[in-house]
């Protein structure tokens, strides 16, 4: 399959995990029929993250969702115990970072200076945060490697996405939205939605976004190669698959 490219960002194949589906590690063998153009890592914070209390997975008609509270051991562990298989990839690793703040997003970008096999960062914008926020946390990355902004599929047709162009970024990958549902107990639990449902989300996400003029990556909804093709064809640069890989992809 022939290369795709934007600018300093480029693909073997427009195939990809998800954050938050296969690790921190790109695996021996990928779990799905098709060549993956990048390794999309977990989200990893500057500073380590226990779980959530009320953690949990729900399953809903047509999907799960998961809230985990994104836990990880800080990304100066996470690169001591993994950058060596990061520079030993054969796809491309793209490292997904979350923060609150700005600085924190420059602090990560320093550690992650000169480390070989990392060809791109993807930039998570935290529940809640203001469009102001998220464009000084994309600014904040300095822009020495690529930048995939990651939003939420609802927020694809918002207005401040038209910014991004200027912050100089390369792309936009769209995941699944945050939603509610009722616990066994009575209380709710919120959390990330996945699954097949979002399929039609992902679709007119992908067509809503194109106004920014950015590569679009479609990160949710897809769990038939069917699926990520109609993607594509709709005009998405790529496609994310998140947890179609815990079992094989059909056709």
């Amino acid at each position: 399959m022939s290369a795709v490219s934007r600018q300093d960002l480029t693909l073997s194949s427009p195939w990809m995990n998800a954050a938050g589906a296969l690790g921190f590690r790109p695996p021996r063998s990928w779990a799905w029929p098709l060549e993956a153009g990048a390794f999309v890592t977990n989200p990893v914070s500057l500073r380590r993250r226990t779980p959530a209390e009320e953690r949990g997975l729900l399953r809903y008609p047509g999907g799960c969702l998961l809230h985990t509270g994104l836990p990880n051991p800080g990304l100066r562990s996470v690169l001591n115990e993994h950058g060596q298989r990061w520079a030993r990839s054969q796809a491309p690793v793209w490292v997904h970072l979350i923060a609150q703040e700005p600085d924190e997003v420059g602090r990560m970008v320093e550690m992650l200076e000169g480390q070989e096999g990392v060809a791109a960062l993807e930039l998570g914008i935290p529940p809640g945060s203001s469009p102001q926020n998220t464009l000084a946390l994309v600014a904040a990355t300095g822009m020495e490697l690529p930048v995939v902004v990651n939003v939420p599929v609802t927020e694809a047709g918002a207005e401040w996405l038209m910014e991004l162009p200027y912050t100089g970024a390369s792309a936009i990958s769209l995941s699944g939205p945050r939603g509610a549902l009722p616990r066994p107990d009575g209380g709710l639990t919120t959390g990330r939605l996945y699954g097949p449902a979002l399929f039609p989300l992902a679709l007119a996400g992908v067509r809503a976004a194109q106004k920014t003029g950015l590569p679009i990556i479609a990160g949710c909804g897809v769990y038939r190669v069917a699926d990520g093709d109609a993607l594509l064809a709709a005009g998405a640069w790529a496609v994310q698959l998140d947890t179609v890989l815990w079992k094989r992809m059909g056709e």
